[in-house]
């Protein structure tokens, strides 16, 4: 086991002054910063599992992470949702090695004892040859202690006294609303993800969903390929390397923004069928609500998921120096074809693994990483808009599209996380 990090080594990592935020870059290097991220952060605060429609019916299930710890999240046959540790009590076998499916009960493959989809033991092969008196009662599979969910995303805490979801969603809560109101009075139903990975630390992906100050210089190729196929994407700033309009946020929980101050919609859906969408947002909410509905944002909820208008991000750590990501499509129950064909486009064409967008920014991941390994480079700053941004009552940080109020969000909350006791 890696030695725990001391609080105050800890503190030192994320230098804020009035005139400059500083980060170490020790915190994105070396195991024993990883280690600790784990054992303080995804172990003891909420962690995104899945969204509900992909446990829809009972027997439903998915294999996932909190942290580095294999996770089953299952749709009980009672309709409830459990989600258990991916290990067989018996020898440690994996016993889900499916990514996703539904089945009546798990058997692990090693030696075959079986569990339903609750985590119940209910089958140990040639069980006579156990001594008298063996206790099958404590060998059900291990259960994630908290699970709870908002808005169809269902989150888990091996924390037993982690606080209530809402409390921790926060300051976020208000944009998953307004997230949720894009379905126009309907569900979402996630796509099969996209996944890629890259050989750089977690926290580059984290920080980059609400850098509203690279697209200019980081995807001014495919910038450039965009103007030529005018209408293909409407109201993106093609032509300046800053954009000027929008806002970024920051909460004490840790979540961030990154908003444009206007719907940044893909082209190529039929007028009359977009018209009718808006048509019926309108209805629900009123002229002022649909536009506030309608306006492009995308937020990350601390530690590791990012929501988008049209997809969910899961950024996964696997060491310090290698990160998954796993991105759906998120479709619109009952909505037109048209639709939901233009929110898979979306995906597909712009943040997904093939996106005109991603390869670029997972380039800059790990380049960043390896030049992060020399030691002589001990500091980046996160200053952009510190001390002009607007500071509300509530602790809610509001910058501009460019300023780097989010990130400096995510590291208050690193720090105090980090530092805290074990």
């Amino acid at each position: 086991m890696n030695a725990r990090l001391p609080p105050h080594t800890i503190t030192k990592m994320v230098d804020e002054q009035a005139h400059e935020f500083r980060v170490a870059t020790a915190a994105y290097r070396g195991p024993e910063v990883f280690a600790q991220e784990m054992e303080q952060i995804f172990y003891k605060t909420w962690i995104y599992l899945c969204h509900e429609s992909e446990i829809a019916k009972p027997g439903d299930f998915k294999s996932t992470q909190i942290g580095t710890r294999p996770v089953i999240v299952t749709r009980g046959r009672e309709g409830g949702i459990h989600a258990l540790l991916n290990a067989c009590t018996h020898r440690g076998a994996t016993i889900c090695r499916e990514e996703k499916g539904n089945t009546r009960a798990f058997v692990c493959p090693y030696h075959g004892w079986s569990f339903r989809t609750s985590g119940e033991l209910i089958g140990i092969p040639d069980d006579a040859r156990y001594p008298e008196g063996f206790n099958k009662s404590d060998k059900n599979l291990k259960s994630v202690p908290r699970v709870a969910a908002y808005g169809g995303l269902v989150f888990g805490s091996f924390n037993p006294d982690v606080e209530p979801l809402e409390t921790f969603l926060g300051g976020a809560k208000q944009h998953i609303d307004l997230w949720l109101k894009r379905t126009a009075g309907s569900t979402y139903r996630v796509a099969t993800s996209h996944k890629y990975g890259f050989d750089g630390n977690w926290k580059f992906q984290a920080e980059n969903v609400y850098d509203g100050y690279h697209p200019g210089f980081v995807h001014r190729s495919a910038f450039n390929t965009v103007r030529k196929f005018e209408g293909s994407f409407e109201n993106r700033e093609l032509h300046a390397a800053v954009r000027q309009q929008g806002y970024t946020r920051g909460y004490p929980e840790g979540h961030g923004t990154l908003e444009a101050g206007a719907p940044l919609e893909s082209g190529g859906i039929d007028p009359a069928v977009r018209d009718a969408y808006n048509t019926q947002l309108k209805t629900l909410y009123g002229e002022d609500g649909a536009a506030e509905v309608l306006t492009n944002r995308q937020f990350l909820i601390f530690p590791n998921l990012t929501i988008f208008d049209f997809n969910i991000r899961v950024i996964q750590p696997i060491a310090h120096d290698r990160t998954e990501v796993y991105s759906y499509p998120l479709m619109i129950d009952g909505a037109h074809d048209e639709i939901n064909a233009n929110r898979m486009l979306d995906a597909q064409t712009r943040v997904g693994t093939a996106g005109i967008l991603s390869a670029d920014d997972i380039d800059v991941f790990a380049g960043g990483q390896n030049a992060l390994r020399t030691e002589a480079f001990e500091w980046i700053t996160l200053s952009r808009g510190l001390g002009k941004e607007e500071v509300k009552p509530d602790g809610e940080r509001v910058g501009v599209y460019s300023d780097e109020a989010p990130q400096r969000a995510f590291w208050r909350k690193w720090r105090a996380l980090m530092a805290a006791a074990a």
